[in-house]
């Protein structure tokens, strides 16, 4: 996995690439609260549950969650730079197992959100027997769910010499 970021001193620092790669490097320039901005970017797009304490924040909340605990910040998401830097991060951290991933996760985001608010009805047009089928199709969709999130995992481990694991603040 890419590092963007660093930990010194349990404060976050920008790494090389937000010197050197012109979209991160524009949101330096333009944001005079850039790490914001970053943290966002960084929050928004890191496939890492251990990084990332949104990771499994549902997508429809989770800008919205970001944003309240960053505070006040000088961008908004209408911004030309944080549209192509949003964009831009996502497209270093995504693997093919990631976008994998978040469809699996987003339909069963979305099958929960769909039997919460269903209204259940009977007789000859109710519904209960698609929700009765969706239900017990559910343990094929959590499985296929979990095998693709052990796959991501198994991606985002960082190992040197020996087979060891690298802390996550050496990454």
């Amino acid at each position: 996995m890419i590092k963007l970021f660093d930990i010194k001193d349990r404060v976050v620092v920008p790494t090389e690439h937000c010197y050197t790669l012109k979209t991160l490097k524009t949101v330096m320039d333009t944001y005079e609260d850039y790490m914001k901005a970053y943290l966002y970017l960084f929050y928004m797009s890191c496939p890492n549950p251990d990084l990332n304490p949104f990771f499994d924040t549902p997508e429809l909340d989770k800008e919205e969650l970001i944003f309240r605990e960053l505070g006040e910040v000088s961008f908004t998401l209408e911004d030309p730079e944080m549209i192509e830097a949003l964009e831009f991060t996502r497209k270093l951290y995504e693997t093919p197992t990631f976008r994998l991933y978040n469809s699996i996760k987003n339909t069963i985001d979305k099958l929960a959100d769909y039997l919460n608010d269903m209204v259940f009805t009977d007789g000859k047009d109710g519904n209960i027997s698609q929700v009765i089928t969706a239900i017990s199709k559910f343990d094929a969709l959590r499985s296929g769910y979990k095998g693709v999130y052990k796959d991501l995992m198994e991606e985002q481990k960082s190992v040197v010499r020996g087979n060891s694991k690298v802390a996550y603040d050496q990454r």
